[in-house]
């Protein structure tokens, strides 16, 4: 059975906000390995810096002088305990 755990990646992409396509590329990874619903997330526009989450086994061989850094957790964010008004 093929890794299905995804980890969170930022990648510097320069231009306009890149799409799934581009974020592959610069990652150096096939674009199926991107979570497409989790998408392309701007992290700091100024820098040209995004957050993508790729499949864990993708980046397994990735050089460490990339456009990139990661990878970083993505855990489940949820309340704790009851609302405060």
């Amino acid at each position: 059975m093929a890794d299905s755990r995804m980890v969170t990646m930022t990648v510097a992409i320069p231009g306009t906000k890149p799409g799934i396509a581009q974020a592959a590329k610069a990652l150096g990874v096939k674009a199926g390995a991107i979570d497409r619903s989790f998408g392309v997330i701007a992290v700091d526009p100024r820098r040209n810096l995004y957050a993508v989450q790729v499949r864990a086994s993708a980046i397994a061989s990735l050089p460490s002088d990339g456009p990139f850094q990661g990878p970083f957790s993505n855990p489940k964010i949820a309340p704790f305990g009851p609302p405060v008004d």
